[in-house]
């Protein structure tokens, strides 16, 4: 248990794995908006950077986030002792490979309807639609924080996890009700919080791993 015995070889790659897939998931998106910036921040989603002159890029972010959420996985489990946690485990397993069939599939342009969606866009949104990783991170933070080896960054983890709670409802509030998305809809921009907030709760049972190792 980190705290009481040093943690595994595997538990301290899983955490560095997890920082460099963060931090390279960070580069490429923050890359692409300033190569295509003809897509709006504002509402235009961050899948459709796969749509321009760098669209190879954006698969490879999506990659990234799905191998830093899927190490996180990893270096956490031998703490996650109950079922809460285990659901977790589960609920960001399957965001995982939401990530995966996301960056797999092209998305189609925001504006088209669901009617009109190509057969690979209506993969890259069965893909999106699989990432409940902000439900993932609070039953895990539950599960973490009763054991004592975690108690030290408790209020962290509560802090990283419900950000993304918060954001997760702001985008669903901020979905217009005929979806039909546009300027003035602000949908893109929570989105983009929504995502990087992901990085906050890895980054922290990521560092609190490795300052365990170091201990």
């Amino acid at each position: 248990m980190i705290g009481m015995t040093h943690p595994s070889k595997v538990e301290l790659a899983a955490a560095r794995l997890s920082l460099g897939s963060s931090a390279i998931f960070i580069l490429l998106l923050g890359s692409l908006h300033l190569l295509e910036p003809e897509f709006d921040p504002t509402w235009r989603f961050i899948s459709e950077y796969a749509l321009g002159r760098f669209g190879w890029m954006m698969p490879l972010a999506f990659l990234a986030l799905a191998i830093s959420l899927a190490c996180a996985g990893v270096a956490i489990l031998p703490g996650v002792r109950n079922i809460p946690g285990y659901i977790g485990v589960l609920i960001l397993l399957v965001a995982v490979i939401g990530l995966v069939i996301a960056a797999s599939f092209q998305t189609d342009p925001i504006t088209t309807k669901m009617d009109d969606l190509t057969p690979g866009g209506q993969m890259h949104v069965l893909g999106a639609s699989l990432d409940y990783s902000p439900l993932a991170f609070l039953l895990l933070t539950f599960s973490l924080i009763r054991n004592p080896a975690w108690s030290a960054i408790r209020m962290r983890l509560f802090i990283t996890a419900i950000i993304p709670i918060a954001l997760t409802i702001a985008f669903i509030l901020a979905i217009p009700a005929d979806a039909v998305f546009g300027p003035g809809v602000y949908t893109g921009l929570i989105g983009r919080f929504l995502v990087l907030s992901y990085t906050g709760w890895v980054s922290a049972v990521a560092f609190h791993i490795l300052a365990s190792g170091r201990g």
